[in-house]
């Protein structure tokens, strides 16, 4: 029953239909959005083109998606390789639908359902053997473009082959996490995540902690989403919250912790206030005015204003970088944040390994379930390894905690991580197996950490490290032991870049690639550098390591031998120029990627502008007005600090080029950007040198008058206006730029670093840099 998925069929047009629908246009996929009329339908489709953050990597992507209505267009399902129902969680109304739709369906075609708090089994109960072979479920997580999950659930009639291609759809083509759930309440995330949240809630009333006390324990310091616990919870909704907390209460009669899935009296409370979260504008959180926003007492139902405590574990945890060593010094602290989130972790811990064999038979389904559905940054199984298996097991039965008999077993055979490598090759544990197998990994997925696991390392530095991905093509691995999830650049990147350029060609390797492994590829240069430099005013210091990290890349550039970029998530100033001097980048389609130095005083220093300028002159036509076109685009990016909210975006900001590739997988990042170095490796020719016809003084002119004009309206600052003078003076090819003649890279690259050095020495500049560093806001000074 192979086949391809060529158009889709959404039934039902909310807020979670119609960003699935937008989902399946990122990927090319034209869609049929269905609702019961065709006001409803316009209606969610016209406010799903207004959502912010956006479902659409395209606001053009929208006219994929064709609104229809279930009494006018049924006929058209026919057209459709995969139905997908997103209506509310109200059985007998899905069932009806299933009931409506049926005589439409082609007989090739996939049934599934995006339920979260209904049984399959239910669903499908009585139906045909041709209906049902053909049903699954495939439960997205809001919002679906983010977030990475579906779970998959099958029931007992599935055919095999529907599961597997469903599945491959949705992890090659949608770029989705696939995990493959048992038919029971809540599937895996929800079940452990909700489960997570109401200990939280439950240990805080105990501990009578403030809810912005609890979200600064429960967020970015443990490795979790900003928005923590609390603030999730208003995102969420608390309805939601209490719906599917108390599916759990509901259906799982036999779960030795259902107890914690009651309601607390003071969320009931909050909820029949009407206090649903962000929805209704108001829940644990409230916005009294611009910029100022109350917290919930948990005991008096008043808001009052947020006075975060300082903990001594919160101290402990911050002076560590590395996250291991982070949790175990939170959870270690002898304060009321060390008690708050030993209670929390272990019994999330526990609980989701007693969960085992009932709604997973393996252990990383579930930690993947929670990274990729609540954004964890490390499953519960990959927490407890973290924090120490048996020291963790040891205390856990020291407080007389229930502990799960596999867990036991596995310990008493002398096993200490749900994690190994044997072999050369990552495993997990199988408690049914009472032993490692290997991780299946697709073949499409390629990581760091495989690659290191079969003795892949070929030089680790502080900042970066030089990795053999095998078939002879090197990878340099973005992994700043300061700030890795941020992977600023700093002497130790430059040097590295330099070490592994010379090493693939000593070698005589087919390609180099740049990626990373952290959270993000990268947010830019180490502004703590250029701030400290600049305070002991040592612009020759500046000077020198900005020349060198132009030179660097400029010899990727031209080295004799492909070198592909892969980036993700941000990728923003200096991370844009590492990328901007490869042959070619193949890009995650969420890639948030731009040349922002304007709102730290500053102009892209390493050949940003060099970049941009080349990018936008191969695109727009030769001759004298193009000439205007390429600067007055490449002003607009990066005088106005845009940064591209998608792959795709970044190639009309001129940041990516059209032969660029957008990949949606992120697991496939790594993978494709190898093969690509090596498809390019046969006959690889380095490029020839370029040389730019710019505008000089005519071009900066009516720049010029476009600064004084937003200046005079009050848009922007005497500083704005002076560093946009100073980038028109760059773009427009400086003294040496003009009509009739061109310059050279070298050129470009000179007056740039000396522009760049130049504001370092700026006092508005140094006043821009602090305020970034200390409040990770822009200051407009």
């Amino acid at each position: 029953m192979s086949f391809k998925i060529e158009k889709v069929a959404v039934l039902g047009a909310g807020v979670m239909g119609a960003q699935i629908a937008a989902h399946l246009t990122n990927a090319g996929i034209p869609v049929l959005l269905f609702d019961m009329n065709q006001e409803i339908v316009d209606k969610g489709f016209e406010f799903c083109k207004g959502l912010k953050p956006a479902p659409f990597y395209n606001p053009k992507n929208a006219e994929l998606i064709t609104p229809l209505n279930y009494e006018d267009h049924l006929e058209q399902l026919k057209e459709c390789d995969w139905v997908v129902e997103v209506i509310a969680e109200r059985l007998d109304w899905k069932r009806g639908l299933y009931d409506k739709i049926k005589p439409y369906i082609k007989d090739t075609a996939i049934i599934s359902t995006n339920t979260s708090g209904i049984n399959l089994s239910d669903l499908i109960e009585g139906m045909s053997t041709d209906f049902t072979s053909r049903f699954c479920v495939t439960h997205f997580f809001n919002p679906p473009r983010y977030l990475q999950l579906v779970e998959v659930v099958s029931g007992e009639n599935t055919n095999p082959e529907v599961i597997d291609n469903i599945s491959q759809f949705l992890e090659n083509t949608l770029g989705k996490g696939v995990v493959h759930a048992k038919d029971t309440p809540n599937f895996i995330a929800n079940r452990i995540g909700v489960f997570g949240m109401m200990t939280v809630l439950d240990v805080a009333k105990k501990l009578k902690m403030s809810v912005e006390d609890v979200d600064s324990l429960t967020g970015t310091l443990i490795g979790r989403e900003k928005s923590a616990t609390f603030r999730t919870a208003d995102v969420v909704g608390l309805d939601t919250l209490s719906y599917v907390a108390n599916t759990a209460y509901e259906k799982c009669v036999d779960d030795e912790a259902r107890e914690i899935f009651v309601i607390p009296e003071y969320l009931q409370k909050i909820i029949d206030n009407g206090w649903l979260g962000q929805k209704s504008g108001q829940g644990f959180y409230k916005k009294v005015e611009k910029r100022v926003i109350h917290s919930l007492d948990l005991n008096t139902l008043e808001y009052t204003p947020q006075n975060k405590s300082r903990f001594k574990g919160v101290g402990l945890a911050r002076e560590k970088v590395a996250m291991d060593k982070r949790l175990r010094a939170l959870l270690w602290s002898p304060d009321v944040a060390g008690e708050f989130s030993w209670e929390v972790f272990s019994k999330t811990l526990l609980y989701s390994a007693h969960r085992m064999g009932e709604i997973s038979d393996d252990i990383i389904s579930i930690d993947n379930a929670l990274k990729w559905g609540f954004a964890w940054g490390q499953g519960p199984f990959e927490i407890w390894d973290a924090l120490g298996f048996n020291k963790t097991l040891e205390r856990m039965k020291k407080d007389g905690k229930l502990i799960p008999t596999w867990v036991t077993e596995m310990a008493e055979k002398g096993f200490t991580a749900f994690y190994s490598i044997v072999d050369g090759v990552e495993c997990v544990y199988c408690p049914n197996n009472n032993n490692y197998i290997p991780i299946k990994r697709s073949e499409n997925e390629l990581t760091f950490s495989m690659a290191k696991a079969k003795g892949g390392l070929i030089r680790k530095g502080w900042s970066a490290s030089l990795v053999d991905l095998g078939d002879k093509v090197a990878a340099i691995e973005l992994h700043s032991v300061l700030k890795p999830e941020l992977n600023p650049i700093d002497g130790s990147l430059i040097e590295m870049i330099y070490f592994a350029r010379h090493w693939v060609e000593e070698n005589g390797y087919n390609g180099l690639v740049v990626s990373s492994s952290g959270p993000q590829f990268s947010a830019g240069a180490n502004l703590n550098l250029i701030l400290n430099a600049a305070k002991r005013e040592k612009w020759a210091e500046i000077e020198k390591l900005t020349k060198s990290m132009q030179d660097v890349l400029q010899s990727l550039k031209y080295a004799p031998f492909p070198v592909i970029a892969a980036p993700y998530k941000l990728a923003l100033g200096g991370g844009y120029e590492i990328i901007g001097a490869c042959d070619k980048i193949v890009a995650l389609g969420e890639l948030y990627c731009g040349l922002v130095e304007v709102g730290v005083g500053l102009i892209p220093g390493a050949g940003g502008n060099l970049r941009v300028l080349s990018n936008l002159t191969k695109k727009f036509k030769s001759g004298f007005t193009a000439n205007f076109q390429v600067v007055q685009k490449a002003f607009e990016s990066i005088g106005m600090a845009k940064f591209s909210m998608s792959a795709k975006q970044a190639q009309s900001l001129g940041y990516l080029r059209k032969n660029d590739e957008i990949v949606l997988n992120q697991r496939h990042l790594l993978k494709r950007a190898k093969d690509v170095a090596i498809e390019m490796s046969d006959g690889y020719q380095p490029p020839e040198p370029e040389t730019f016809r710019l505008p000089g003084l005519s071009g900066r002119l009516p720049i010029k008058a476009s600064i004084k004009s937003f200046l005079k309206k009050g848009k922007i600052s005497e500083h704005d206006a002076f560093i946009g003078e100073k980038l028109s003076y760059v773009l427009t090819g400086g003294d040496k730029g003009g009509p009739l003649s061109k310059v050279d890279e070298q050129y470009l690259l000179d007056i740039e670093r000396e522009v760049f050095v130049s504001l370092c020495k700026e006092p508005k500049t140094l006043d821009r840099i602090t305020h970034m560093l200390s409040k990770g806001k822009v200051l407009r000074n």
